[in-house]
């Protein structure tokens, strides 16, 4: 989220898994995992010694808007069935729309 609205930019270097674990009271192991799969997703890079760093364009990763357009088409999918009308969910999405994003 923090990528997201710009608070780290691409090159920014990130908190250490240490600290972060340490000031949001979660678990190493759960820091490193959570790390680990956005180094996966290609938001974020390693240096060895230096640390972890946004990568450049974090939110263009075709692999990120890829799962995200899964989760989507799921939910979609999910409420068609439950009885939800296109109208409906046309709606919802312009009221999420103009209540603002992430990337402006």
């Amino acid at each position: 989220m923090l990528i997201n609205t710009g608070v780290y930019k691409p090159g920014d270097k990130l908190p250490s898994i240490r600290s972060l674990s340490n000031s949001l009271n979660i678990n190493v192991n759960t820091i490193k995992r959570a790390f680990a799969e956005l180094e996966n997703d290609g938001v974020t890079y390693s240096a060895q010694g230096r640390g972890i760093f946004v990568s450049s364009n974090p939110l263009e990763n075709a692999k990120i808007k890829e799962g995200v357009l899964d989760e989507v088409k799921t939910a979609v999918t999910s409420a068609k069935a439950r009885g939800v009308s296109e109208q409906e969910l046309h709606t919802l999405i312009e009221e999420i729309y103009k209540a603002g994003d992430f990337n402006d």
